[in-house]
């Protein structure tokens, strides 16, 4: 009994892994071209029209793209959810906050991760004012650090993934890389946050990685401006409970933040 169940987990494991590779091509594919026809995907990803059917349905659901006949263009409602560069650009100001409360819980001889994202390069701004060690897969936060005298620099190895104006290192060789170190505190990057889902990201494939970086530091603080938070994306990298702290602004009801803290996260505002 128990053996058919592992089985019927795997399969299910192996589906899901398939389901979301593909999805986040159809999504490649249709930033690149504007527009994407059931019948070329299904030749292209060598599955049947339905199944590419059944994707684009979820795929719009998450309001990421619109289906139209015999295919799908970008959603009206949310041109994109997957490029980073959106990301980076929208609520600087909230980020700012986050970075600079980020700060004042790092102490000289700090040894940090900091994962990529863009609340993570404005804390990288507001380094180098005392010593410390970093470690990081984010060029842009390497092209920040890099000539700051009392910053300590390691930089991960690996297939560099270019998203918009971002360029991250992710992979078999960064995860490598990451199991050598130990760090004291670890900012990771995530895309969306649930009470129920937990931690989640669009690719995939950036999963293993940031499950190592979370095997190393003996802290993990996430950095997330309120409007990341009650989404859905495609891949939960960690449950609530795994992280020890999350620094947001007001944008997130104290209602909201108790949820977190039931589940036994600090949640901190960064007017606090």
């Amino acid at each position: 009994m128990t053996s058919n169940s592992n089985t019927t987990s795997g399969k299910e494991r192996d589906f899901f892994m398939m389901q979301t590779k593909r999805m986040e091509e159809i999504m490649e594919l249709i930033q690149q071209k504007q527009y994407v026809d059931v019948q070329h995907l299904a030749a292209q990803l060598h599955v049947t029209p339905k199944t590419i059917r059944l994707d684009l349905e979820r795929l719009e659901g998450m309001n990421l793209l619109q289906r139209v006949h015999g295919g799908a263009v970008i959603s009206k409602q949310q041109p994109s959810s997957f490029p980073m560069e959106q990301s980076r650009e929208k609520n600087q100001a909230e980020k700012a906050r986050i970075a600079a409360k980020a700060l004042t819980m790092l102490a000289p001889h700090d040894v940090i991760f900091m994962d990529d994202g863009s609340t993570s390069l404005a804390l990288a701004k507001l380094l180098g004012g005392f010593p410390i060690t970093v470690l990081t897969n984010d060029l842009q936060i390497v092209n920040e650090l890099m000539y700051k005298p009392n910053v300590t620099l390691f930089v991960a190895g690996g297939c560099v993934k270019r998203d918009g104006n971002s360029c991250v290192i992710y992979g078999e060789d960064c995860i490598q890389f990451v199991k050598k170190y130990r760090v004291n505190k670890l900012f990771l990057g995530i895309s969306t946050i649930t009470p129920k889902d937990g931690l989640m990201i669009y690719y995939y494939g950036d999963r293993s990685t940031k499950r190592a970086l979370m095997s190393t530091a003996d802290r993990i603080i996430c950095m997330i401006d309120s409007s990341n938070f009650g989404h859905t994306a495609f891949t939960a990298v960690a449950k609530v409970s795994e992280i020890d702290t999350i620094i947001t602004d007001r944008g997130l009801s104290p209602q909201e933040a108790e949820q977190y803290r039931a589940l036994g996260a600090r949640v901190i505002y960064a007017d606090d």
